[in-house]
């Protein structure tokens, strides 16, 4: 599905996307707060949630080639992952829901 559902659907705010950022393509969706494990995920088209709002969470969302990363529960994003963001070319949103909410969310619209 378009991110831009995505994006909808979780009523999140774009705090930073590239030009065509509507149209990336998500597949899957894996939701963690602990890198470790998202770090030994291997999914294409994928979209990041999680309540880390640390440059951490962007670094291991460019490892796992993520494109986009979700901060939930409304936490503040820093300076420093907005660029980091802009350097790995990762969209970066935050979204009101916790994780649990915005995965049950997210799997109503990805069923077919």
């Amino acid at each position: 599905m378009d991110l831009i559902r995505v994006a909808d659907a979780l009523n999140a705010e774009l705090i930073w996307g590239p030009d065509d950022w509507e149209q990336i393509q998500i597949e899957t969706v894996f939701a963690s707060d602990l890198m470790s494990d998202v770090l030994m995920s291997d999914r294409d088209n994928m979209l990041l949630i999680t309540s880390l709002s640390t440059e951490q969470a962007v670094r291991s969302a460019s490892i796992v080639g993520s494109e986009a990363l979700m901060i939930a529960n409304s936490k503040t994003v820093t300076a420093g992952m907005i660029e980091l963001a802009k350097d790995q070319d990762i969209a970066l949103f935050v979204t009101r829901f916790p994780k649990y909410e915005s995965c049950v969310r997210l799997g109503r619209i990805l069923e077919p």
